[in-house]
């Protein structure tokens, strides 16, 4: 098991930084690798609404279906309920005066051969997270 965790600073109003980076439907134009996310049934982001991630990584193609578990204001989180790695994670928005603080931990709980590659697994997710976090910045930042 690991987690990784990182924190932005981006120069935008809360309000729009939750707007934006809550609703998990945004997350293939930040997220690098996701090529779809999907709220079951149409819905859109709530306690309990479970979505489903196509991502591409590695060189491979995964489906994760996720339950948000918290969905707020200041924090969103979620935690798998099926896919090729269980996780869990969280988005928290704390107002500043020269904007919002972004920050997003994932805790990663790899089994068999993914098990054995996890140091591998930690220093992609750890590169790739670091990136998603400027790339998120940069379009709201920028549009």
């Amino acid at each position: 098991m690991f987690t990784i965790s990182f924190s932005e600073e981006i120069n935008r109003p809360l309000s729009e930084v939750f707007c934006f980076a809550g609703d998990y439907a945004n997350d293939p134009v930040w997220r690098a690798g996701v090529a779809g996310m999907e709220y079951e049934g149409g819905k859109t982001a709530a306690v309990g609404v479970r979505t489903q991630e196509t991502m591409r990584s590695l060189g491979r193609t995964a489906v994760t279906i996720a339950e948000i578990t918290e969905h707020c204001t200041t924090r969103t989180a979620f935690r798998s309920i099926s896919g090729p790695v269980a996780c869990e994670g969280s988005r928290e928005f704390v107002g500043t005066p020269g904007g919002t603080r972004f920050s997003y931990s994932l805790t990663l709980r790899p089994e068999g051969f993914l098990r054995i590659i996890e140091p591998l697994l930690k220093l992609v997710f750890f590169w790739q997270i670091k990136g998603d976090m400027r790339r998120l910045r940069t379009h709201l930042e920028c549009g």
